[in-house]
């Protein structure tokens, strides 16, 4: 079944993150590549050269929290730490995102 999962995932979450990459490139950024796996503690992680990780689990998720996660990670390539400008740029690219962050954590885990 796990498997299942993260084949679907590969495919739902490539979907669903090319409209918000193709948004970032006006920042002039854009991830290294996009990876599914199985996280104990994480909804995602992004590297520092600039390969996005993203949680097999969070296929379950409804679709705003997937593109909440991955609009998260993708101000990770211009904001490494959690800052100020990190939280500004989130709220610019995704203004509900505190919603969607707080939905998935009651959902799963």
């Amino acid at each position: 079944m796990q498997e299942w999962y993260k084949e679907r995932a590969k495919v739902k979450f490539a979907e669903i993150a090319e409209p918000i990459t193709q948004r970032f490139k006006r920042h002039e950024v854009e991830p290294s590549s996009i990876y599914i796996q199985s996280m104990s503690n994480r909804w995602g992680s992004c590297t520092p050269k600039g390969k996005i990780i993203l949680n097999v689990e969070l296929i379950k998720a409804p679709q705003p929290c997937i593109e909440y996660v991955i609009t998260h990670e993708l101000c990770h390539l211009l904001h490494r730490d959690h800052t100020k400008a990190f939280y500004e740029l989130l709220t610019k690219e995704m203004p509900d995102w505190e919603r969607w962050k707080n939905k998935l954590e009651k959902l799963l885990y």
